[in-house]
C-alpha cells in the first residue's frame, strides 16, 4: 500500500512505517530509499515532506524522519523478544 499512488502520499508513509517497521515500531531505511519506496520520481525533499504531512496527521510520532519512521507506541505494540536498536534513535 506504500507503493499504490491512489492513497494520499502522507497515508502512504503511514503504510511504508507499518509495513517496515521493527519490532520497537522503528523502520529504518537508507538514504533515499523512502523516497524510492513512495514513488519512482520523487524527491527527497517531497519524502520529507510527506513525512512531516504524515506527522501533522499524528500518523506516525513526531520523532520520525526520512530515515526512520516511528509508530506511536498505541498505534503499534509489538515490543516481544531480543530488542534490536535502532541506528538513528538509541533510547532503547
Amino acid at each position: 500500500m506504500a507503493q499504490d499512488h491512489g492513497h494520499p502520499l502522507a497515508y502512504r508513509v503511514h503504510f511504508a512505517a507499518i509495513g517496515w517497521a521493527d519490532r520497537h515500531g522503528h523502520a529504518a531505511f537508507e538514504p533515499g530509499r523512502l523516497a524510492a519506496l513512495l514513488g519512482k520520481r520523487l524527491s527527497d525533499q517531497s519524502a520529507r515532506n510527506a513525512v512531516a504531512r504524515a506527522n501533522d496527521l499524528h500518523l506516525i510520532s513526531p520523532r520520525s524522519g526520512a530515515a526512520c519512521l516511528v509508530l506511536p507506541p498505541h498505534l503499534f505494540q509489538k515490543a516481544k523478544g531480543a530488542p534490536v536498536p535502532c541506528r538513528l534513535h538509541q533510547d532503547r
